[in-house]
């Protein structure tokens, strides 16, 4: 079979945090910080659960977490139909949705503590969201709320962003920034703010309503939006560039690349195409897919963070989605399902499923974490090597779709609707 990818220079990926809102802010300690809850945690003296760098097995018998943690993301089929708005670090999970952000432990299905902003959300409770974002360091999880913010005197109240920062060492409020200066559209009841990822120094959000949307870049230490792109809302972050797309008329669009350390100045623009896509594919890499304006032939490929191309995605791209094991290895797959992994560095093609010889499946990826790859087959879950694609495990115990050295989580067979955290074993 031939290969999705055919991969010719190389490639290397880092981590961004592309933060779309509005463009001014109040500087740190302005305001009072955002309403923190603390629940009943575990007893004292609990012992301390085992950890697994990374886990190849886990316990068949999990807890249950709480309704609000897979939010919109599981279907009235049972299955995952897009990102759950959760992320997980050491024995938490940190699950957002529109009014708040819950602190889980995953060890007991319990809130430990629940952060609310200090603004009045806009968004009903049962809008979508999207996961909070860690900070590079570890020690914050971001997430933003579109709020109303009061008005003053002549200036009427008005709809903003508010961006949360909570300690990942106690699951309180670390500080909080409003973002107050939204283009028009944002007063829609649609609009949504989400993280896209960060640098060393910088947060970079995305906010949107319908076709339209902005990005704002935010510098962590002084707590003040550097600069805002009103018309262009980032998809993805690689290295120090913002991906988005642009349109040049009402069907070509273009794929943009903006300098997030110069003002987000546009570095690049690639292809003449319509129906264009922008896929994460780890720090460093974007998948691309489209239909080419001239010829209506299919467009894949990989960019690099200087917009130059990484390599080509060839066949069916349906249904694509890119899982980073967030060391060197990226993991894709479309349809059919057809699987391949890429060095994270290079952009080599490592391995591709199914196999020529029609003697190995490609299983359906649920995720990807510290060099193996979690899936199921119709033989049931699997563990494969992220570098090999050898099966490491065909007995895990369960495919999780969120997975870290304590924990994976999966959804709930017998309730479709809920998530359980399995804890690591082995």
């Amino acid at each position: 079979m031939r290969s999705i990818l055919q991969i010719p220079a190389a490639l290397s990926i880092a981590s961004t945090l592309v933060l779309v809102a509005g463009c001014a802010g109040a500087g740190p300690g302005a305001d009072p910080k955002p309403q923190t809850t603390q629940s009943k945690g575990p007893a004292a003296g609990a012992p301390a659960r085992q950890d697994y760098d990374p886990p190849q097995k886990f316990a068949t018998q999990g807890v249950r977490l709480p309704e609000t943690a897979a939010g919109d993301s599981i279907s009235m089929g049972g299955t995952l139909r897009k990102p759950l708005p959760l992320a997980l670090h050491g024995t938490r999970a940190y699950a957002a949705a529109a009014t708040n952000l819950q602190v889980i432990d995953t060890g007991t299905g319990k809130v430990t503590s629940t952060v609310r902003p200090r603004r009045e959300p806009i968004a009903k409770e049962d809008t979508e969201t999207s996961a909070p974002v860690l900070t590079q360091d570890g020690r914050q999880a971001l997430v933003p709320f579109v709020v109303e913010l009061p008005g003053k005197g002549t200036t009427p109240s008005r709809v903003g962003v508010e961006l949360d920062a909570v300690k990942t060492a106690t699951g309180k409020a670390a500080w909080t920034l409003d973002l107050d200066n939204l283009p028009n559209w944002a007063s829609q009841p649609a609009t949504q703010a989400r993280v896209i990822a960060t640098t060393a120094t910088t947060a970079v959000i995305s906010v949107t309503n319908g076709e339209n949307g902005s990005t704002y870049a935010v510098d962590l230490a002084s707590r003040k939006v550097t600069w805002h792109n009103d018309k262009m809302p980032a998809l993805a972050v690689i290295g120090h560039t913002a991906i988005t797309l642009t349109s040049k008329d009402s069907v070509r669009q273009q794929v943009v690349g903006l300098d997030i350390d110069h003002n987000g100045k546009r570095s690049w623009s690639k292809l003449d195409a319509y129906e264009l896509t922008v896929h994460p594919a780890g720090p460093h890499l974007v998948a691309v897919r489209g239909l080419d304006y001239d010829t209506g032939k299919s467009i894949g490929m990989l960019l690099k963070p200087d917009g130059s191309k990484a390599g080509d995605l060839t066949g069916e791209l349906s249904g694509l989605t890119c899982h980073y094991d967030e060391r060197s290895v990226t993991v894709c797959q479309t349809e059919g399902p057809r699987t391949l992994a890429l060095d994270a560095q290079s952009g080599k093609n490592l391995w591709s499923l199914p196999d020529q010889g029609g003697n190995r499946v490609a299983p359906a990826v649920t995720a990807a974490w510290h060099g193996i790859v979690y899936g199921t087959t119709n033989n049931g879950a699997v563990a494969l090597n992220a570098k090999t694609g050898a099966d490491r495990d065909t007995a895990p115990g369960t495919a999780p779709v969120a997975v870290n050295e304590y924990t994976g989580i999966t959804l709930d067979q017998m309730e479709g609707q809920a998530l359980i955290a399995h804890p690591a074993a082995g």
